[in-house]
């Protein structure tokens, strides 16, 4: 592929990205300077993704994504042998706790939301949804699966991810972040404790099959309220069985 046509594609997903980010749609005046892009430079590429369907031209002169980008997604995802699997028991493990369920997968230093099931918390609303990432540094399923890693895999992982406090319980220094791994590895389950979210905490442990690498990992999240050492039990519980119902469908798939 020439230069020209790769820098065509860059920009093309630059724009696409930027729009799937923003809370409301954008005017052609915002989004060329938000991609540092020329007006008709950005003008042309957003009349290619309208044509496509991908990109939505509203009255005023408003740009924003269609429901391509999910639809496409949402095909991708059940291709996953582990996901099929899966979404029947964290509708399940949802159901039985009332809490929201998320399943996520590894993507070099994050994590990716690939499936959730949400239940009410009162006033509060996650921030989650479809195609989130985060960094695995701060997030319990994101420990979860770097539990499984070599510690020096884990160590790469965290001097390349850009790492910041979020909220006053996020983990920035790596010895801190190795002593709560270690814990992962005898628990088998990992704890966000408000680490990404103010108010939410979250459990989660890895999916896979033994002597695969592991990319797959299942949370249960909470208001920090309602996590009674009961409840947390409880969830605790119910989690590790559906992770222990997943790997024995996944031994005889």
């Amino acid at each position: 592929m020439e230069k020209g046509s790769i820098q065509c594609v860059e920009r093309t997903f630059k724009l696409l990205e930027l729009l799937a980010q923003s809370a409301n749609p954008l005017s052609l005046k915002e989004i060329s300077a938000k991609c540092n892009l020329a007006l008709p430079t950005a003008h042309r590429l957003l009349n290619n993704l309208c044509s496509l369907k991908y990109v939505i031209h509203e009255r005023g002169g408003y740009y924003r994504v269609s429901l391509k980008l999910y639809e496409l997604a949402n095909q991708t995802a059940p291709r996953s042998s582990l996901i099929a699997i899966a979404k029947p028991y964290i509708d399940e493990l949802s159901s039985s706790l009332g809490e929201s369920v998320h399943l996520v997968v590894r993507d070099e230093n994050d994590v990716v939301y690939v499936y959730k099931v949400t239940q009410p918390i009162g006033s509060i609303q996650m921030a989650s949804k479809i195609g989130m990432r985060l960094p695995m540094y701060r997030c319990a399923t994101g420990k979860a699966i770097m539990a499984s890693l070599p510690n020096g895999e884990i160590k790469k992982i965290f001097e390349s991810s850009n790492v910041i406090s979020v909220t006053k319980n996020t983990i920035t220094d790596f010895s801190v972040l190795m002593k709560e791994i270690n814990q992962v590895r005898t628990n088998n389950y990992a704890m966000d404790n408000e680490e990404n979210e103010e108010f939410i905490s979250c459990i989660a442990t890895s999916l896979g099959r033994e002597g695969d690498d592991i990319s797959y990992a299942v949370s249960v999240s909470t208001l920090t309220a309602r996590l009674t050492d009961k409840h947390k039990s409880k969830i605790i519980n119910e989690l590790l069985k559906t992770k222990d119902k997943v790997e024995q469908l996944l031994i005889i798939e």
